[in-house]
């Protein structure tokens, strides 16, 4: 296998070895995968959706198989941003790789918080999550609303 050709890239000023990344909440934080594929190969790993406060998601079922594929509505579920920042993300940095954190709140002023916080942490970058239908409230909400 050639080992001279460069592959990497800048997206928007995060500096990543290839263009591959996981897409957010189809991955989890990534630990999860980590025994599974060698985390480091990824050019990026975008992490699922981040929110102020820790949430359970909705109830089960949550993943139903159709005949065309997978539909899921988890609904958020994460540990809140504090945990993210303070036990995830320092875990991740192992893996020499930048990690993006997808973010969501219920309100605007929620996702400025969640921004604020990661801020000063070891993520390269923020996907802001304004679409996500399977909350009762948050981005979708503005989300679809050019004026807001």
């Amino acid at each position: 296998m050639r080992t001279d050709i460069n592959l990497g890239v800048n997206f928007a000023n995060i500096k990543m070895k290839n263009p591959v990344t996981t897409a957010s909440g189809t991955f989890g934080f990534g630990e999860e995968y980590a025994h599974y594929l060698d985390l480091s190969r990824l050019g990026a790993l975008v992490v699922k959706g981040t929110t102020l406060h820790p949430r359970e998601g909705n109830p089960p079922p949550r993943i139903v198989e159709t005949p065309c594929g997978i539909l899921n509505a988890i609904g958020l579920q994460n540990p809140g941003v504090d945990i993210v920042v303070d036990e995830i993300l320092p875990r991740l940095q192992q893996f020499n790789m930048p990690v993006i954190v997808n973010i969501s709140g219920d309100t605007p002023d929620d996702y400025g918080l969640v921004a604020k916080k990661l801020d000063q942490s070891y993520a390269a970058g923020i996907e802001v999550n304004v679409s996500c239908p399977n909350v009762k409230k948050g981005g979708l909400q503005f989300g679809s609303d050019p004026a807001a």
